[in-house]
């Protein structure tokens, strides 16, 4: 065995690495933690990389943005999966920038998701939880969750704040998840390539359609000055549909059925509504479904907890192991509503963390107050070992979730 393929004298884990349960980590997580603070992994094309599990290390690397780059395309730029390599061509207008071109981007955008903007929208969000859970009600059960609310209503929420029109959600909900979750490189290709070009024909119609809406704000403070072309202001919408769509469809699926699976914990949140908010946050810290999005590659050596981190070498800051690590949470893997899940890292943490953290924290409020007031005998329509998992290369999420009442 060589040496690349042996760390202290073990075999390397391949990663990303199967959950066994959909709301838990992979067993792995802990093993490693509990040894380390950094590991070495393998991934898909052979190549090595620092998996990095405890809260105070990565914490402290998401911070660091000089020495840990999310520039998507440093050749030596980890990817998960042959399909992501195409992935900058159409996310790199954000995600995949470094420095004060990813600082102005961010500018841009921040004044439509601060937390004084996104508590105007809660009537909307409100509104739109009320409708889908009309239709709900009115088909009857079973109904899968994803398709009914997990996946509209992020969806449709978005789409009013970028000011783009929902009829033609199912084509962007379509090509989201193609990028996202296509089986190869070919297909995330088109799926990348169809989203954009629609987009490119949204921007256009809208700039003769001015309204109060981010999409209105970029054309007339960049676009119409020359700060960004139409290209940059489509690709800069194919990064905030997919940031405000997958992630949030995600907890939803996911979040039901955490509490679904803990009816003490949900009895607590209907008996004192006050939990609400902390029960969110317990959410984000025990499902941490963007675990697999937050890669990085060193632009120097850098020693961390004792290692040598080469310069080009892959980081992966996993977010679920960090925020199950002992140091950080008492009783990490329980579910509890009423502890304090202050400094979990779902979101991230330092100059990437997540842009949209007010919004989601509003439609999880909105959607799971809502959905268990209107349905208190919500269940699952089968068995828990027969709920279907996808484990994706960049989100770990539902397929479907079968409910009934």
């Amino acid at each position: 065995m060589t040496e690349q393929t042996m760390t202290a004298g073990k075999e390397l884990h391949e990663y990303p690495m199967q959950r066994g349960c959909p709301y838990h980590p992979p067993t792995e997580y802990n093993e490693l933690s509990e040894e380390a603070p950094l590991s070495r992994v393998r991934l898909y094309d052979g190549r090595i990389a620092w998996l990095v599990t405890q809260h105070k290390e990565t914490r402290a690397m998401f911070a660091d943005a000089k020495l840990f780059s999310s520039d998507h395309d440093n050749p030596a730029f980890p990817i998960l999966a042959e399909r992501e390599k195409n992935f900058p061509e159409f996310t790199q207008e954000l995600f995949g920038l470094d420095g004060e071109l990813h600082q102005k981007r961010r500018r841009m955008l921040l004044p439509r998701f601060t937390l004084k903007q996104v508590e105007r929208l809660r009537p909307m969000i409100q509104a739109v939880a009320d409708e889908l859970i009309d239709d709900l009600l009115r088909h009857g059960g079973p109904v899968d969750m994803v398709t009914v609310l997990g996946r509209p209503l992020p969806s449709r929420v978005i789409c009013k704040m970028l000011g783009i029109s929902y009829e033609e959600h199912e084509l962007f909900e379509v090509h989201a998840q193609g990028i996202m979750q296509a089986a190869d490189l070919d297909q995330a290709v088109k799926a990348g390539r169809e989203l954009l070009d629609y987009l490119v024909q949204v921007v256009d119609a809208k700039q003769q359609d001015l309204a109060d809406d981010l999409l209105s704000t970029l054309i007339t403070t960049q676009l119409n000055t020359g700060g960004l072309t139409s290209i940059e202001v489509s690709k800069l919408m194919v990064a905030l549909l997919i940031g405000g769509q997958e992630t949030t469809t995600s907890m939803i699926g996911l979040g039901t059925l955490t509490l679904l699976e803990h009816p003490d914990q949900l009895a607590l949140i209907r008996e004192n509504p006050e939990l609400l908010p902390g029960a969110v946050e317990e959410l984000m810290r025990y499902l941490s479904i963007a675990d697999l999005t937050t890669l990085r590659v060193a632009t120097t050596d850098v020693e961390v907890a004792g290692q040598t981190i080469k310069k080009g070498d892959g980081v992966i800051l996993s977010t679920a192991a960090a925020n199950r690590d002992t140091r950080a949470f008492d009783q990490p893997d329980d579910f509890d509503i009423r502890r304090s899940s202050q400094g979990h890292l779902a979101f991230g943490h330092g100059p990437h963390r997540c842009l949209g953290e007010n919004l989601a924290r509003a439609e999880l409020e909105i959607l799971f107050s809502t959905l268990f007031k209107r349905i208190p005998t919500l269940r699952l329509a089968v068995p828990l070992d027969q709920v279907s998992m996808k484990v994706g290369m960049t989100l770990e999420g539902l397929h479907d979730l079968p409910v009934t009442w």
